[in-house]
């Protein structure tokens, strides 16, 4: 709710680009939005329908702002640091950000030139740029190949778990080289590691910006230690100054997406569908980030660990994401997603995105009854997930896949399928009805009737394993592809899109306007047991966890395998590993059919030799009585 409050007010002071201005003094100037509900406000007693719709307008407002996010003209910085991406088209020698903003938009600094984007590699002309009437510093995007940007000047405090990260992976090795392992099986080793030291130390910043710069390293060594063509993009966002503190520019940090891509065979062309699997590594202050969102961060490495280490060659470029200033209204997304998926990945080359995988807080599992519920906004907006919920005595023991759908479903369907699986082979089965046929029925969600008609598209499908426990619920929102200019529509479902995957949904970037297809999986957050109280607090932490136990290592290890098994197939990924598995069928059942030959061979002179004999003791009878 805080940031819902800060939020709003970013929208009473901020830019403003969808509402009228006029020019004073050659500044942009706002006018008071809906100034009829400034009239209601102000009235001395309010009814319950008066406030109702209050509350309404204040929601839609908000909505607008922060779905057109997206379109606020960049005022600070950004750099792209990418060695070996960029043909070493642009190096730079700073390590601070801010150092970029007394640059004019071409600056030379130690006989290395320092060029905005689109004056690097065919770009538009600076004269073809327009420039925001109402920017207060100059915006750069810099293009870098200096791999000495990676790297800090603070003590690093991960060495040892670098170090561990190391000896699993000889141990990992020798396994696999005695057949012991498949290492496109998730190691959970490897996920007990991460989870359990790195991503439950709290990360935002207002506590410890060494900690945070130490977290950066860590992950950028470990995405390029798996061969991955790593970088770090950088962005200064003071264009949403008013989301930090007293909303003063100098109080606004720089946040770090850290990417790696494993390119596939159609990389750089137009027929590649790109995939992206991502989660937030901040947190909120004070809080160690367990489960939001250190689990997510755990299976984006796992993943990528198990395709690199697995000889995995993707026909589909693979991208793997972890976000920065998720807890401040979802940043480090509309960067990754306006600055570099869209700029650098997909419109060079005219290529497509298959669709993005975001992680959210996945791994509180718990089996006991009324451990599960939902906020009245998740009852009013998915009335069947919440029937459903209530049919199982609220248990908490289930992940949750949410997607539209019309545009998310093949993502959604491929998960289920490997979760149901477990990575064998599914024999083919007649597709059996996806409908429901009941009775048509009322009930009562937050105050407001919902009728369930007789027969309609099967909103909630839930998902068994068949090798453990764990259960999966695909569940389906009823929201359209576009929205257009009608943000207002989103305002009902906005519990359920403030995380980064709205902004693949709605990005509502005017130069690539179509939505991108995409899947939210959580463990419901603040809704499920223990993250009740813990959800944003410092007990969602590895210490607290050891007598809370709301996080279920074996649980985000199923998960991880499922994801694995989803991008192997949807990369159509030919693995080293699962040759190598083919190799070995192949050559066992070649050595089979010929010991089976030779079985019949041995078996069929066996079976003979009797007659033989008498035959042969015949003969020799006969030539005795001629003699």
């Amino acid at each position: 709710m805080k940031v819902i409050i800060v939020l709003f007010l970013l929208y009473l002071v901020s830019v403003g680009c969808y509402q009228d201005t006029k020019e004073e003094g050659g500044h942009a100037s706002l006018d008071t939005p809906m100034s009829e509900e400034s009239d209601i406000s102000n009235t001395t007693q309010l009814t319950s329908e008066e406030e109702k719709e209050n509350d309404r307008k204040l929601m839609e407002q908000w909505t607008r702002m922060f779905f057109n996010m997206g379109r606020t003209p960049q005022q600070g910085e950004q750099i792209l640091i990418f060695p070996g991406l960029f043909n070493g088209s642009t190096t730079v020698e700073v390590a601070k950000l801010r150092e970029f903003r007394s640059f004019d938009n071409e600056t030379t600094t130690n006989n290395i030139t320092v060029l905005p984007a689109y004056l690097i590699d065919g770009q538009p002309e600076l004269s073809e740029v327009p420039t925001p009437a109402n920017a207060t510093s100059p915006s750069f995007i810099v293009l870098s190949n200096d791999s000495r940007l990676f790297f800090h000047d603070e003590e690093y405090y991960f060495e040892d778990v670098e170090s561990q990260d190391e000896d699993q992976r000889q141990r990992r090795r020798l396994r696999s080289a005695r057949n012991e392992m498949n290492l496109l099986n998730a190691d959970h080793e490897h996920i007990t590691t991460m989870i359990t030291t790195v991503f439950s130390t709290a990360r935002n910043y207002l506590n410890n910006e060494t900690v945070r710069a130490n977290v950066v390293q860590y992950l950028t060594h470990k995405m390029r230690s798996f061969g991955l063509v790593t970088g770090n993009q950088i962005f200064h966002p003071i264009e949403f100054a008013a989301l930090f503190s007293e909303g003063d520019e100098g109080d606004v940090p720089s946040g770090t997406n850290v990417i790696g891509i494993l390119p596939g065979e159609l990389w750089g062309s137009q027929e590649d569908e790109v995939l992206v699997i991502g989660a937030h590594w901040d947190t909120v202050p004070f809080s160690g980030g367990m489960d939001d969102n250190g689990s997510g961060v755990t299976a984006v490495l796992e993943v990528a660990r198990a395709m690199t280490e697995g000889g995995c060659r993707p026909k589909h470029s693979v991208i793997f994401v972890a976000f920065d200033l998720e807890e401040v209204g979802c940043l480090g997304s509309i960067f990754f997603v306006r600055d570099f998926l869209i700029q650098q990945v997909l419109q060079p080359h005219g290529a497509k995105l298959k669709g993005a995988f975001i992680l959210d807080t996945i791994m509180n599992y718990n089996e006991t009854q009324f451990s599960q519920t939902l906020s009245p906004e998740w009852q009013s907006a998915l009335p069947f997930f919440w029937e459903d919920i209530q049919a199982e005595n609220n248990t908490g023991d289930f992940l949750a896949v949410l997607y539209r759908k019309d545009v998310d479903a093949s993502l959604a369907d491929t998960l289920a399928s490997n979760w149901k699986s477990d990575g064998k082979p599914s024999k083919k089965k007649s597709q059996r009805d996806n409908t429901v046929d009941r009775n048509p029925r009322t009930f009562r969600v937050n105050n407001k009737e919902i009728t369930i008609m007789k027969t309609q598209d099967k909103p909630i499908e839930t998902v068994k394993s068949s090798s453990s426990k764990y259960r999966l619920k695909k569940v389906q929102m009823d929201l359209v592809a576009e929205v257009g200019e009608e943000l207002e529509l989103l305002t009902g479902w906005i519990d359920l899109l403030r995380s980064d995957h709205s902004r693949f949904w709605y990005h509502n970037i005017e130069s690539y306007p179509h939505s991108f297809p995409a899947v939210l999986i959580t463990d419901t957050a603040p809704y499920r047991g223990i993250m009740q109280e813990c959800y944003h607090q410092e007990c969602d932490s590895s210490s607290a966890n050891e007598n809370l136990k709301f996080a279920n290592i074996p649980f985000l290890t199923k998960t991880c395998q499922a994801l694995i098994d989803t991008m192997v197939s949807l990369s159509e990924s030919k693995c080293l590993f699962q040759s190598q598995q083919q190799e070995g069928t192949k050559g066992r059942r070649q050595g089979a059919s010929k010991q089976k030959i030779s079985s019949y061979s041995s078996g069929s002179r066996t079976k003979f030799f009797p007659q033989i004999l008498i035959v042969t003791i015949a003969l020799l009878s006969l030539k005795w009585q001629s003699c």
